[in-house]
């Protein structure tokens, strides 16, 4: 099967970086083609970390991109593309159009990850979904918007979850301990963990809340807040919070961590306090650390998490809820360690990368069988 990798985003994030993955997990048995921004910082991604060499398409702001699609069209019947898997929204017109002027037709697969909020039913949409042979998304919610939003092609759309890898160290009690004092915690803390970018939306504000009412309960929890700032400052922002509720000397900041399942083993919990997330990478790879997990119930997250069972879930930007599934959990210790337990064993099963990616190569050959019989 020869696979084409599409993905024209400038940006390196979760998305782009998942198109970087699917393009090398599927190396390994198919020819891939990965095609990308010459602009983009997907591109040093590939230099740096793959043998895949891709090959370059400038991103068009153009509804009907035709050159784009002529170029991506030659591509196409060059490398005799059999499937083209696409993963930004914005590359579907150009994947559209390149398989109209293409002579191989190839089947074109749309790994949707973002959410869908308005009907997709206009003479342009029709176009585009109608030239899409399956769209894969990330969880069942998702699935349901797609198949609300996109009616007419509802028969297409199934959910993939997404894989994630386990740790490459499952760090001991000695280890634990060590790296714990580094940053200035002791064994005895609880510490719950938020790794993510910093900005409002992800509920940074809500933890150093939730740290300011346990105080007033005699509670000492402690926080280690890690990620980029999305607006210069920020950081500082939520500091200058801490500082005004009493509990800045309980949390300790970090900017981005590229390990972040090892730091993730650290904690007690890992939070997800976003506002709503469409799936939330952060709670299965802390699960698959053994970690116990937190998360709002918005999104995708209840798919993720069972209540009590294998995490809690709190009422999405409620510091009163929030902090009622984290005092539980620092009053139950046995309850943690059950409900953290059983996390894992979900996550080792439900979003493991491998069976993700075998899942993924199964929906490849079977469209593209599809398409050509």
């Amino acid at each position: 099967m020869n696979v084409l990798e599409l993905c024209l985003s400038p940006g390196l994030g979760g998305l782009e970086l998942y198109a970087f993955r699917a393009a090398q997990a599927l190396n390994e048995q198919h020819q891939v083609v990965a095609v990308i921004n010459p602009s983009s910082k997907l591109k040093d991604y590939f230099e740096k970390h793959s043998s895949i060499s891709p090959d370059y398409l400038k991103y068009s702001r153009s509804y009907l991109p035709l050159m784009n699609a002529r170029q991506l069209a030659k591509l196409i019947d060059h490398h005799q593309i059999d499937v083209v898997h696409m993963h930004w929204g914005n590359d579907l017109a150009v994947a559209a159009l390149a398989k109209k002027l293409s002579r191989n037709k190839p089947a074109l697969v749309y790994t949707r990850q973002m959410k869908i909020t308005r009907s997709k039913d206009d003479l342009y949409h029709r176009f585009l979904y109608r030239e899409m042979d399956l769209m894969l998304t990330i969880t069942k919610q998702l699935e349901a918007e797609a198949r609300t939003f996109i009616s007419r092609y509802a028969e297409h759309i199934t959910t993939l979850y997404y894989g994630v890898d386990a740790p490459d160290e499952f760090i001991g009690d000695a280890a634990r301990s060590e790296r714990r004092a580094e940053l200035g915690f002791s064994d005895d803390d609880f510490i719950i963990g938020l790794i993510g970018r910093l900005e409002h939306n992800k509920g940074q504000h809500l933890l150093i809340e939730a740290l300011s009412l346990a105080s007033r309960d005699n509670i000492q929890l402690k926080a280690l807040i890690a990620g980029h700032e999305m607006t210069p400052g920020y950081r500082n922002t939520l500091r200058r919070l801490a500082d005004s509720l009493g509990v800045a000397g309980n949390i300790v900041f970090m900017d981005f961590v590229s390990e972040p399942q090892q730091m993730m083993q650290l904690c007690d919990t890992l939070l997800l306090a976003s506002d709503e997330e469409t799936f939330g990478l952060v709670l299965p790879e802390a699960m698959r650390a053994g970690v116990a997990v937190v998360g709002s119930n918005r999104g995708g997250v209840p798919e993720i998490i069972d209540h009590e069972e294998t995490g809690l879930l709190f009422e999405s930007f409620d510091i009163d809820s929030l902090y009622a599934a984290i005092k539980r959990l620092y009053l139950e210790p046995e309850f943690k360690q059950q409900i953290a337990a059983q996390g894992k064993r979900k996550a080792d099963e439900v979003f493991n990368t491998e069976q993700h990616f075998q899942m993924l190569e199964q929906h490849l050959k079977r469209i593209t069988y599809s398409t050509n019989n």
